[in-house]
């Protein structure tokens, strides 16, 4: 959560943006109010100039040139063409907005327009046309965005005790989670709506963790209450097992106890880390997960599944590879995939390849349905058929883990026969841990 301290400095750095916009905005709508007074307004200003005096002179011939603070006129006739200056004498007839005349230091707007063989001379002074620009334009422009922006600030002021502890709740729901549900600050200071908004929320949080909190007891028993029974069925299998009169296929019936025993047990394992929001992994166990330890150890595992006479099994790891994944859950990942190719190969090999960030588990048994592939992670789908014992839901678990766990799964038919399962850990997490080892390395020594 955002300190008040931190929220000042956002707000100063909110409010410099905006001034810096302000004053840019300002010095944009000066240029162009200069531009258009300048080429626009003043140009229609000396043609109504020109327009009125042609009137005026065709009437009487004697009336007087205009001669004002701002504008300068020069009659050229067939008769007498004196004093006109003689850098816009020989000019064509139209408007030149920067003329540059001799006595003069700034350029001026010169107006020329012929008429009845005569040919009149308009000359806007240029430092009047600067003072017309700042009395009508510039100046009440300027007072205008002041007024703006004042009241803009003023109304911000206003309404910031009622806006800034909405915005702050919104930020403190988006950070808060299941275990960690809170608004964050006092309401003592609010006020009507948001005041009322504060205090539901609040009230709706502590329900929150007292539904947590329940669940977490719920969870802690069930677990309790599922492994017992799974303990001791094990303990009286593990009995029988070592009896010297039991037959064979009795002996093989207690394995297969003792291994349903294991896969409701990491099943249970499962569940209870899917039930959990945020991955169940505390600092120290970050990066601690070896990839290639927990692949041996399932091949231990599970290797009275397997014919070694007729399925050959191999692991070829390139690189050693840590992860952050909660061990159980890399157990119950590579433990179900491992599985699934050992039922489905009956003869050939199966080939676990550990590389880079990858794991690549390749078996030659019978391969899946097209159209089975795009739905395989769904419950109770059954890729390869209904020759094994099963749900069809342990490949949904799976997904679900590598989901939770940042891993991409992807499972294909293979060119030849049987199938490839791929499990990608993202690259950028493995950067993360690798930082984290090197500090952890870097501190010790």
């Amino acid at each position: 959560m955002l300190s008040k301290l931190d929220f000042k400095k956002v707000l100063s750095k909110q409010w410099l943006l905006q001034t810096l916009f302000i004053i840019f905005a300002v010095l944009i709508s000066i240029f162009t109010i200069t531009w258009i007074l300048e080429k626009s307004l003043v140009k229609q200003a000396m043609e109504l100039e020109a327009d009125a005096f042609i009137s005026q002179y065709q009437e009487d011939p004697s009336f007087p040139l205009p001669r004002t603070r701002n504008l300068i006129g020069y009659l050229q006739t067939i008769e007498s063409d004196s004093n006109i200056p003689h850098e816009i004498k020989s000019l064509e007839e139209g408007l030149y907005p920067d003329m540059k005349l001799s006595g003069r230091h700034d350029t001026v707007p010169v107006y020329i327009r012929n008429f009845d063989n005569n040919r009149l001379y308009l000359i806007f002074e240029g430092a009047n046309i600067d003072r017309l620009v700042g009395v009508f334009g510039l100046i009440p422009m300027s007072i205008l965005l002041i007024l703006i922006y004042t009241s803009s600030w003023i109304a911000y002021k206003l309404t910031w005790r009622a806006a800034s502890p909405v915005l702050n709740l919104a930020r403190n729901l988006r950070k808060s989670g299941p275990d960690n549900f809170s608004l964050g600050f006092t309401t003592k200071d609010l006020r009507g709506d948001t005041k009322e908004l504060a205090e539901a929320l609040d009230e709706y949080a502590k329900r929150i963790d007292v539904f947590v909190e329940r669940e977490r007891q719920f969870t802690a028993d069930i677990s309790h209450e599922l492994r017992t029974p799974m303990t001791i069925i094990d303990g009286a299998a593990q009995f029988i097992q070592t009896e010297t009169n039991i037959s064979n296929k009795g002996r093989d019936r207690v394995k297969m106890i003792r291994r349903s025993c294991a896969d409701m047990n990491d099943l249970i394992t499962a569940f209870f880390l899917l039930a959990r929001e945020q991955n169940p992994i505390s600092d120290t166990d970050s990066g601690s997960t070896n990839v290639v330890d927990i692949i041996e150890a399932e091949v231990i595992k599970l290797n009275s599944l397997i014919n070694s006479s007729k399925v050959e099994l191999s692991i070829n790891v390139n690189n050693d590879l840590k992860v952050n994944t909660h061990k159980k859950a890399l157990e119950i990942i590579i433990g179900n995939i491992l599985g699934n190719a050992i039922k489905y190969t009956e003869k050939g090999s199966i080939t676990i390849t550990v590389k880079d960030n990858q794991i690549l588990i390749a078996d030659t048994g019978i391969g899946i349905p097209e159209d089975l592939i795009p739905t395989l992670f769904e419950r109770h789908v059954r890729g390869r058929g209904l020759s094994q014992a099963g749900e069809g839901i342990g490949l949904a678990i799976v997904k679900r883990l590598c989901d939770q766990f940042s891993w991409d799964i992807d499972i294909k038919n293979n060119p030849d026969t049987g199938i490839l399962v791929s499990l990608t850990k993202n690259p950028d997490d493995l950067k993360n841990i690798q930082a984290k080892t090197n500090q952890v390395i870097k501190e010790t020594n």
